[in-house]
């Protein structure tokens, strides 16, 4: 049975890595949940909420997850029961993170105690806050990437790799800011409910949440605008080779246009052309041609037209 308990005091921690028969039947049989909450935690992406009830609350709350293999940001839920003297988090798929602040607080007594010495209320608020501090570092690498990115276009790399960094950079951003956005209002409305184990002195300790979710919203903005002005600007590099190439090209097809007509006239068979029964003559009339649309372009070249 994949379920774990700490106990401190009349305050109980239960985490249970997964949902089977086992653990659901271990919930039904020690507490009164509501049938609808069963249902929803044996289903995976529930969408974030807080359901108030008398003697409980149950929340569904979704982390951000850092995937290597396919370098993205994939929402990792929890659902939680929160009652006057337990609380139960249930994980959908085992986070490390999660794992790690589990066995710290069961061989730490300092920490232990520094969790669990109050009520329910506040062991939420060290979970949420360590799990929420968490996701720093992967906002931290996403701005390195950037940083990595915009130095790589500057550097003079505007080729179908780097479009394709920018794409993966914007989509992560996007999808830490999916996860993020109803976090915000969920944690917000947390701290104005008022039950026994959610007293108004914990208030302050789930405003201090909210406004570090702000924080990291903050900066996800600034990571968005970044990504959109390079966007822009490598957009703008590949025009302006685009149509550097095309001006050479069309300068090109437009200084042999003259010498293809005088090509054409001269390999007609009619007497009387000028110079026609001269070639050396006509041959300098080519290499005058030519020398003049090279002075042209050489011009062009000097005013910094091509």
């Amino acid at each position: 049975m994949a379920i774990k308990i700490i106990k401190q005091g009349d305050l109980q921690w239960v985490d249970i890595d997964q949902i089977n028969d086992e653990e659901l039947a271990f919930l039904k049989e020690n507490y009164n949940f509501h049938h609808l909450d069963l249902e929803d935690i044996q289903s995976e992406s529930q969408t974030p909420k807080i359901d108030v009830y008398k003697n409980y609350l149950f929340l569904v709350f979704h982390f951000p997850h850092w995937q290597h293999l396919t370098r993205t940001i994939i929402p990792h839920e929890v659902d939680i029961f929160l009652g006057n003297n337990f609380l139960i988090t249930i994980q959908h798929g085992k986070n490390k993170d999660m794992k790690n602040f589990f066995y710290r607080c069961m061989r730490n007594k300092k920490t232990k105690k520094e969790w669990m010495n109050q009520n329910s209320g506040f062991l939420l608020y060290k979970i949420l806050e360590s799990l929420f501090h968490n996701t720093r570092g992967i906002l931290n690498n996403m701005g390195r990437q950037i940083s990595k990115t915009e130095d790589e276009i500057f550097a003079g790399g505007q080729d179908t790799k780097i479009i394709k960094e920018l794409a993966v950079d914007r989509r992560n951003i996007l999808g830490f800011r999916r996860i993020i956005d109803p976090e915000r209002y969920l944690v917000a409305n947390l701290s104005h409910i008022r039950k026994l184990f959610l007293d108004e002195n914990l208030s302050l300790y789930f405003d201090d949440i909210a406004d570090y979710l702000n924080k990291l919203w903050a900066i996800l903005d600034t990571y968005k605008d970044s990504i959109d002005g390079l966007h822009v600007t490598v957009e703008s590099l590949i025009n302006q080779k685009t149509n550097k190439v095309i001006s050479v090209l069309t300068v090109i097809s437009v200084s042999l246009l003259p010498l293809t007509l005088l090509s054409g006239i001269y390999g007609m068979n009619i007497d009387k052309l000028p110079f026609a029964h001269n070639p050396f003559l006509v041959w300098m009339m080519f290499l005058g041609l030519a020398a003049f649309i090279t002075i042209l372009i050489l011009i062009m070249k000097k005013k910094k037209w091509l």
